[in-house]
């Protein structure tokens, strides 16, 4: 979730309108649509784990997008009486939909034709709040401020830019493609069975790829995508036949909730004092221990914090076990704050 990109999108989609569309109240509809789909962030109090299982679908999907969009309308229209309600519905519906847009060109995977199918999509440009695309979009809102009576002049520029950057990025993508797949071929690599490329934060040429091999094996590598050097980051055993992560989906709500939507998905499993606990990431929030610090590391709650390896993660899913390997509660790691619940509830 990137709601300050969000909202300067939306901005540059709403400046490229004509003027006589622009209705009173129309911008500012398209501009709250644009980060109105993050809405169901108010499901993070219940559970980041909760949040990540509607996140992708839901406001985020087309079929989500006019409710979202009616529901900016009238909230804008009790201010902006005079504007005409389809007007602003239209503004608000752009705006919706360039959140969507913008998310999947951020890497984001979403449910796009959810309810009508669970099929994931992602289109990774750059990188979550990627301080290239943000200075592009910073630059359009000061240029809108300093010529406010050019805005489509403004809007234009900006997505040229935009283009320009998407272009350059994705010439690097591919070359990054072909590069991971020529060393693996080389090293006879076994076939993976599920593999992603992610754009690095704030760069025009690296990339992350990441792979799961056919026996689990959860693998990240970062590319460069110019010179084409590829250096190995991390691999992880799975861990989703051992008995303890099986038993996991049916002990914790929490691992319901985040497997079955992350494909780098892996199982860790620690004893301590008082029973054990389980938990699963998805390599594509880790990161090895000489790239950064743990996050869990030193905060409190020490007694139930994951398994300590060669794998750091900003994201943890799982609960605890008593001595009897009964679920006492279901967990939730989020860098170093932990959220925390029973076992069965959301």
């Amino acid at each position: 979730m990137d709601p300050v990109s969000h909202l300067l999108f939306a901005r540059m989609v709403g400046a490229l309108r004509p003027r006589r569309e622009s209705a009173h109240g129309v911008v500012t509809a398209t501009v709250l649509g644009g980060i109105a789909p993050d809405i169901d962030a108010a499901l993070m109090a219940l559970g980041w784990d909760v949040y990540l299982r509607w996140h992708d679908a839901g406001s985020h999907a087309l079929a989500g997008t006019p409710i979202v969009a009616v529901l900016t309308a009238v909230l804008v229209r009790t201010w902006a009486s005079s504007a005409p309600l389809g007007a602003l519905t239209f503004g608000a519906w752009l705006g919706t939909l360039s959140h969507v847009c913008f998310d999947l060109f951020s890497g984001a995977s979403i449910r796009v034709l959810w309810p009508l199918s669970a099929h994931l999509f992602s289109a990774p440009v750059v990188a979550m709040a990627d301080p290239l695309a943000m200075a592009v979009l910073v630059a359009g809102a000061c240029a809108l401020w300093i010529w406010p009576r050019t805005p489509r002049t403004a809007g234009a520029l900006v997505m040229a830019l935009l283009a320009f950057l998407c272009g350059v990025k994705l010439v690097t993508r591919a070359r990054a493609t072909t590069a991971y797949a020529q060393q693996a071929a080389s090293r006879g690599v076994p076939p993976v069975t599920a593999l992603a490329v992610e754009a690095a934060w704030g760069s025009w040429r690296e990339w992350h790829v990441f792979d799961r091999l056919a026996d689990g094996t959860v693998r990240a590598f970062a590319v460069d995508g110019w010179s084409g050097t590829v250096r190995p980051r991390f691999a992880q055993p799975a861990g989703q036949d051992s008995p303890f992560a099986r038993d996991s989906s049916a002990q914790f709500s929490t691992v319901r909730n985040f497997v079955p939507a992350h494909p780098f998905a892996f199982a860790t499993w620690r004893d301590t004092d008082e029973g054990s606990v389980v938990f699963w990431s998805d390599a594509r929030f880790c990161w090895s221990s000489s790239e950064q610090a743990d996050p869990q590391e030193g905060v409190p709650h020490q007694d139930v914090r994951p398994a300590i390896g060669p794998v750091r993660c900003a994201l943890w899913f799982g609960g605890s076990l008593d001595v009897d390997r009964r679920p006492r509660e279901a967990l939730v790691w989020l860098g170093g704050h932990l959220q925390r619940r029973s076992p069965q509830r959301w």
